[in-house]
């Protein structure tokens, strides 16, 4: 398959941007940037706790018949599925605190304030920073890197977050890594499209537990570097979240035969979660495609725009707001895309550097109203960036042993 066509079909997965600090129980405009003083603390170099036990919540229990799922050589155990039938995507259960006729129409003018009231008066953190070599922080990310399951290979890097500092150290690149080099996996349909719907759901399924965690570190760590690389995460938790809710709502009985005829609760389940997931987002107005795509691009633009407020002196502040402005523009509203990438700089270290300096260039050979605006330029350098995504990720799947169409 040519890599522009794969291109085209995991372009959902990338652009697909969205919910995040509004599942932190407290809504975004009561959020607020506090800055937190790092301690500088040293501390000898470190490898990961090797203790793999598994939380009770987090152990994959195989069921028998009643709960594990076999197609070919395919087997999944979906009970944590059926657990949460009716909370796979919270972004859609949650009443997010997004006005439309100020925080959405305005965008990033109505500026997310993050303010948690729990976090008033945290001291600074007492944590030392994470020493690891190269080589070992490379490790904790391949060693938490899973096709299926997610959470329960996360543990290593959650204990870290819980010994090491927020800021000073490596936990940040530590998250960043794990962030770009595990989550949001692209996946395509094979002959059997049920494996590929099952593996999704199965990590929306653990959605909740990664929102848990992170929203209480959030809570304990304000507008600190660790932080705001867990709000990219959480961002492309969104993205997971809507591809697979997509994947749900195409899974017609006919489609999924063969699940049908390998196990029958598997197949009410899947026809069960499609009708709920239907009528909810029938109630909300959501049932279009374009209305639902809108709908995640403007809790994605809350979240980036939030990022943006908070970092850190700001830490990543540019890549956010290249994604912010690559929303709007594939909405085809350039002003905001180019109001937001105005104010973008370029950082060798940032994960769209090669990106933002292209786009910038184009910005500014485009006048101060955008009157010159070379669309082919932006188009260009958006594609390449996306074409660069889909060939990390053919790289990184075949070190595990996986294709896109392998789960």
């Amino acid at each position: 398959m040519p890599r522009r066509t794969i291109s085209h079909l995991l372009s959902c997965s990338l652009h697909a941007l969205v919910l995040m600090i509004a599942v932190m129980q407290t809504p975004l405009y009561l959020w607020r940037a506090v800055r937190v003083t790092p301690v500088a603390v040293h501390a000898q170099q470190e490898q990961p706790s090797t203790d793999d036990a598994l939380d009770d919540a987090d152990a994959i229990v195989d069921r028998g018949s009643a709960s594990t799922l076999v197609i070919q050589g395919f087997k999944f155990d979906f009970g944590k599925i059926a657990a949460r039938e009716t909370a796979l995507f919270p972004f859609l259960s949650l009443r997010l605190p997004l006005d439309p006729a100020s925080v959405l129409e305005r965008g990033a003018r109505a500026r997310t304030r993050l303010f948690n009231p729990f976090a008033t008066g945290t001291p600074p953190d007492p944590n030392p920073p994470l020493v690891l070599s190269d080589r070992a922080l490379q490790d904790v990310v391949d060693s938490a890197w899973s096709r299926r399951y997610r959470w329960r290979v996360f543990r290593p890097v959650r204990e870290l977050t819980t010994k090491y500092s927020a800021d000073a150290g490596r936990l940040p690149l530590l998250l960043r890594r794990y962030n770009d080099q595990n989550m949001l996996q692209p996946y395509l349909d094979t002959a059997i499209p049920d494996m590929r719907l099952w593996t999704e759901l199965g990590i929306a399924a653990d959605h909740a537990d990664y929102i848990g965690f992170i929203s209480k570190y959030a809570a304990q760590h304000p507008s600190t570097k660790a932080t705001t690389e867990l709000l990219f995460l959480l961002d492309k938790l969104a993205q997971g979240s809507y591809d697979a809710l997509v994947t749900l709502l195409g899974a017609s009985a006919s489609r999924m035969e063969w699940t049908r005829a390998t196990n029958r609760d598997a197949f009410e389940l899947l026809m069960d979660a499609r009708r709920y997931y239907r009528a909810q987002l029938a109630m909300a107005h959501l049932d279009d495609g374009a209305d639902l795509r809108l709908f995640y691009d403007r809790i994605r633009i809350a979240i980036l725009s939030g990022i943006v407020t908070t970092t850190p002196d700001g830490y990543r502040a540019s890549d956010a707001r290249f994604l912010i402005g690559s929303i709007y523009w594939r909405q085809v509203r350039s002003d905001e895309a180019l109001r937001w990438w105005r104010g973008m700089v370029v950082d060798p270290a940032d994960d769209y550097a090669a990106a933002i300096a292209s786009v910038l260039e184009a910005v500014r050979r485009a006048g101060p109203e955008g009157e010159r605006i070379d669309r082919g330029a932006i188009n260009g350098a958006l594609d390449a960036e996306q074409r660069g995504w889909v060939e990390f990720w053919r790289t990184r799947l075949e070190q595990f042993g996986y294709a896109f169409d392998t789960y």
